[in-house]
């Protein structure tokens, strides 16, 4: 059954179900974040329109600053 899974076929994979998988897991963490409503809303819509990027914008940038306090000054 996997005899014929040659290199196109992981490129396939690789190129279409790695970005879907990341835009799953961020729309899944934006969704369970204890952010506002407003901020939830910005950052769905980031991810869906522009999904590998918005994704990977979402790890670095929006976990971090959706999970500081908003009364604690920012961490240097």
């Amino acid at each position: 059954m996997l005899s014929g899974l040659g290199g196109w076929h992981l490129l396939i994979i690789i190129t279409g179900l790695l970005p879907f998988a990341l835009w799953i897991i961020a729309l899944v963490q934006i969704g369970s974040s204890r952010a506002s409503v407003g901020a939830t809303v910005v950052w769905v819509a980031i991810v869906t329109l522009i999904p590998l990027i918005g994704a990977i914008v979402w790890f670095i940038v929006g976990k971090r600053t959706i999970a500081q306090d908003p009364d604690e000054p920012p961490e240097v």
